[in-house]
């Protein structure tokens, strides 16, 4: 009698935390899609609405590197920014699936980190979790959240897990007022002036994850069966990188860019951004290195194929 007792009071409880998770979920869901501003409203932006010419993928250094007005100005095309803070290209695979479900871009220009390739495997795919609320509306997204754990579909059966820890965001999305993460166009300017030293730095041989590199083959092969024109492109660093050939990363980008006929823009020991005025510290350029990059790399893609109006 008593284990009947439990028996149906246990089945009443998870039975009333089902309906909680349920209730919790969708109304986490309803006001994430329904924020005005912040860092999330721009990834639903950059993923479900905008349908611009020129996609800029990548991380941090893509979100604050690329102005689209003036790229935009230059290619005479219209430009948005889809990068995102600290994301690898396993994110920007994922989010270039969900962008293709709804039109075809022209030109997409991908920043690459001299890092990317390398195995850095807690990081990277943890980072994947700002995917989370998309997959129940994009299901191409499960080949790349899949990567994080063999149980990401057993904890997706959760409708609350998908927005762990983005409360806060989804409130301040949803109150009036400007916000940090404004943006023009999914571009974030930073003020600020770098003022150490220029270090050198050096890396020993690593390995590369397989995830990483099978990602952007994948995003070779989708950019030429949809005619999109791929230009990978190494923003500067305030450093310098001594025996470039020693990193396993850089050296696999170039091999296969090189390989697949990929227009490779590498900015690294560049010359012309030995100026710390230009950065805001050694990985990210400020506002003024942003514009002046921005235009370099337009002049750059224009003289590699001259004719932008197709």
């Amino acid at each position: 009698m008593n284990r009947m007792v439990f028996g149906k009071k246990f089945l009443f409880l998870f039975m009333c935390l089902i309906i909680l998770d349920f209730s919790i979920g969708r109304a986490l869901e309803f006001f994430y899609f329904k924020q005005k501003k912040g860092k999330l409203y721009n990834v639903t932006v950059a993923l479900e609405k905008q349908t611009c010419d020129v996609l800029i993928f990548g991380s941090s250094r893509a979100m604050h590197h690329y102005n689209p007005e003036i790229i935009s100005d230059s290619l005479k095309l219209t430009c948005y920014n889809v990068g995102y803070d600290g994301q690898s290209i396993l994110y920007c695979k994922g989010a270039l699936d969900i962008v293709l479900e709804r039109y075809t871009p022209k030109i997409i220009i991908w920043d690459i980190n001299h890092y990317d390739f390398m195995n850095e495997r807690q990081t990277s795919y943890d980072l994947l979790s700002v995917l989370n609320p998309y997959v129940k509306r994009h299901p191409a997204l499960w080949q790349t959240l899949s990567l994080k754990s063999k149980t990401e579909k057993i904890k997706h059966l959760s409708s609350i897990y998908p927005y762990n820890s983005m409360l806060v965001r989804i409130v301040s999305g949803n109150m009036s007022g400007k916000t940090k993460d404004d943006t023009n166009n999914g571009f974030t300017p930073q003020d600020g002036i770098w003022k150490e030293n220029m270090d050198s730095i050096y890396f020993s041989v690593s390995s590369l994850d397989k995830n990483k590199m099978t990602a952007f083959e994948d995003i070779y092969s989708i950019c030429s069966k949809k005619h999109i024109r791929l230009y990978v492109v190494i923003s500067p660093i305030f450093q310098h990188i001594i025996d470039v050939s020693s990193n396993s990363s850089l050296s696999y980008l170039v091999q296969t860019c090189d390989s697949f006929n990929i227009p490779l823009l590498n900015f690294i020991n560049d010359k012309n951004y030995l100026d710390r005025e230009l950065f805001l510290n050694v990985d990210h350029l400020n506002t003024e290195g942003a514009d002046v990059f921005s235009k370099d790399v337009s002049h750059r893609i224009l003289s590699i194929k001259p004719d932008m109006s197709y």
